[in-house]
C-alpha cells in the first residue's frame, strides 16, 4: 500500500476525483436536477442542430469558434443524445489537462508541492467554470499541453523536435478555433521565444521552427476550411466567428469597462497572489521560462479583458496558476524548517478552503430536488408552447430562458438561438423573423431594445396575444 501511495497511478486517482468534484455542480453531471445554463442551453442545442444536418454560422449563429460545437456534437452523437456524454467528455478533458499541469509543475517542485498546485488551480474553477460546458474550459487541455513543451523547451533545453512543432501548431489552432483570445499563452511564450533566438543569434533555428509552425498551422487549418467550403459556410463563418467578433461585438466603451473589471476581479479572486509570485520568478532569476510565464499571465490579462468581463473568461488562467504555487512550495520547502512549512500549507489549505465551501455549496444546490424559480418559468413556458405548437413548427425566444428550444423539443425560426447584445445583429434577428413568421414569440418584455420596439405593428397585424400568467413575459400565436 505505502509504495502505491508513491506512485503517479496514486497521483493520477487524486487529480481525477478533484476533477470529478469540480464538475458535480454542472446540470449535465448524472442525476443532477437542475436545468442546464444559458451558454451551454446555446452550445448544446445549436450541437444538436448540427447532427439534424444544419451549417454552423449558415442556418445557425453563434460567435464561438466551431470547435466547441463539434466536441458537443461528438460527444451527443456517441452518447445518443444525452447530456451525460458531454459531462463525460468534460470529465476526461479536465482530466487530461490536470495530468500535464502536474507534469509540469514537476519541473518546479516535488510530488506533494506539484500536486497541491494542481488541486489549487483546479478549485479556482469553482468560481469560474458556469456551471460546466464552457468555451474556455474546452481549452484547458490544449494551453496545459502548450505551455508544457514551452516550459520543457526553456527550462530544459528540450529541442523543439517537429512532432513537438506540430503538437504546438494543433494545440494553438484547436483552441483558436474554440475562440480567438484564448490563444494568450503561446503570445506571451511567443514572444519570449522570438526575444531568445535572435539575442542568441539562432536565425536558423528561428526560420526553421517558423516554417515549420505556420506550415502546422495551415495544415490544421485545413480540415475547418474543407468543411465550410464544402457546406458554403465559409464567408458566413468568417464574418460570425471574426468579423463580427472583432468589430461589432464588444467595442468602445464596453471593452474600456471590461479592462476595468477583468482588473477589479483579478485583484479579488485570488489571481493576484500568483501575479505576485511570477513577478518575484522573474526578477529572482530572470530567466527565459519566468520572463514567458509572466508575459503568458499578462497576455491572458489582456484576453479577457477583450471579452465582457465575465466570470467564466477567467478559466484560462487555471494552467498558469499551477506553476507560481508549484514554485513558491519549492522555494518555502527549501528554505525554512519543515514544521513552518507544514503551518505555511495549513494556511494555503484555508484559503483554498473558501472555493472548496462554494463548491460544497453549488453540489447540493445541483441535487436538490426543490425547483428555482428560473426552472417553475420553465416548465410552464414549456408547457404553453406544447399546447400550442406541433413538434415541427418553428418558433422564436426572445428571452435568456433560450434553453426552452431544447426543454420543448422546438427549433428556432431563426438562426440566432439566443438573446442578442449588438443592435447590429438584432437587425438581422429581426429580418429572420419576418421572414420565417414563427409559430410563437415568447418574448421577455424587460429585454426590449429600439430594433425590437418597431416591431409592434408587425406583431398586433401577423400575431395574437396569449397571457402566460408569467410576469414580464409575452407571447405571440401566429394568426390562422
Amino acid at each position: 500500500m505505502k509504495k502505491f501511495l508513491k506512485t503517479e497511478t496514486f497521483i493520477y486517482s487524486i487529480l481525477f476525483g478533484v476533477c470529478a468534484f469540480i464538475l458535480l455542480q454542472s446540470p449535465l453531471a448524472p442525476f443532477a436536477k437542475r436545468i442546464v445554463g444559458i451558454d451551454s442551453g446555446i452550445f448544446i442545442y445549436s450541437a444538436r442542430q448540427i447532427l439534424d444536418g444544419q451549417t454552423m454560422y449558415k442556418d445557425i449563429v453563434e460567435q464561438k469558434g466551431p470547435f466547441l460545437f463539434f466536441i458537443d456534437a461528438a460527444a451527443l452523437l456517441i452518447f445518443n443524445r444525452h447530456f451525460i456524454g458531454i459531462w463525460i467528455f468534460e470529465l476526461f478533458s479536465l482530466f487530461a489537462a490536470s495530468i500535464i499541469m502536474y507534469k509540469t509543475a514537476r519541473f518546479f517542485a516535488g510530488k506533494v508541492s506539484s500536486l497541491s498546485a494542481v488541486i489549487a488551480g483546479l478549485l479556482f474553477l469553482v468560481i469560474c467554470l458556469g456551471r460546466g460546458n464552457m468555451t474556455e474550459e474546452w481549452a484547458l487541455p490544449y494551453i496545459s499541453i502548450a505551455m508544457y513543451i514551452f516550459t520543457d523547451y526553456l527550462k530544459n533545453n528540450k529541442p523543439l523536435t517537429i512532432p513537438r512543432l506540430f503538437i504546438l501548431s494543433l494545440t494553438f489552432v484547436l483552441t483558436f478555433m474554440l475562440r480567438a483570445n484564448l490563444t494568450a499563452l503561446w503570445a506571451g511564450f511567443g514572444i519570449v521565444l522570438l526575444i531568445k533566438w535572435v539575442a542568441e543569434k539562432r536565425y536558423k533555428e528561428l526560420i526553421r521552427n517558423l516554417s515549420f509552425i505556420l506550415l502546422f498551422v495551415l495544415l490544421s487549418l485545413l480540415p475547418f476550411f474543407l468543411y465550410f467550403y464544402l457546406k458554403d459556410a465559409l464567408s458566413d463563418t468568417v464574418y460570425w466567428v471574426f468579423t463580427f467578433n472583432m468589430f461589432e461585438y464588444a467595442t468602445g466603451t464596453n471593452r474600456l469597462m471590461s479592462v476595468l473589471t477583468t482588473f477589479l476581479r483579478i485583484s479579488s479572486i485570488g489571481i493576484t497572489i500568483p501575479f505576485l509570485i511570477a513577478i518575484y520568478m522573474f526578477f529572482r532569476d530572470k530567466t527565459f521560462v519566468h520572463t514567458g510565464f509572466l508575459l503568458a499571465l499578462i497576455c491572458t490579462w489582456l484576453a479577457c479583458s477583450l471579452g465582457l468581463g465575465f466570470w467564466h473568461y477567467y478559466a484560462i488562467f487555471t494552467p498558469l496558476l499551477v506553476i507560481p504555487y508549484a514554485y513558491l512550495f519549492a522555494i518555502i520547502k527549501e528554505n525554512i524548517s519543515k514544521r513552518i512549512y507544514i503551518l505555511l500549507f495549513i494556511l494555503f489549505i484555508a484559503f483554498n478552503s473558501v472555493f472548496f465551501g462554494r463548491q460544497l455549496w453549488l453540489i447540493s444546490n445541483n441535487y436538490s430536488s426543490k425547483k428555482t424559480d428560473e426552472e417553475l418559468k420553465i416548465e410552464k413556458l414549456t408547457e404553453i408552447i406544447t399546447q400550442n405548437t406541433k413538434p415541427d413548427d418553428k418558433i422564436t425566444v426572445k428571452s435568456l430562458s433560450n434553453t426552452l428550444y431544447l426543454y420543448s423539443g422546438r427549433t428556432s425560426a431563426t438562426r440566432f438561438p439566443y438573446t442578442l447584445w449588438s443592435s447590429l445583429a438584432r437587425e438581422h434577428y429581426i429580418k429572420d423573423i419576418e421572414n420565417a413568421l414563427p409559430k410563437l414569440i415568447v418574448q421577455d418584455s424587460t429585454l426590449n431594445s429600439d430594433e425590437w420596439l418597431k416591431m409592434d405593428s408587425f406583431l398586433y397585424n401577423r400575431y395574437q396575444r396569449i397571457e402566460p400568467g408569467i410576469k414580464k413575459y409575452d407571447i405571440w400565436k401566429l394568426k390562422e
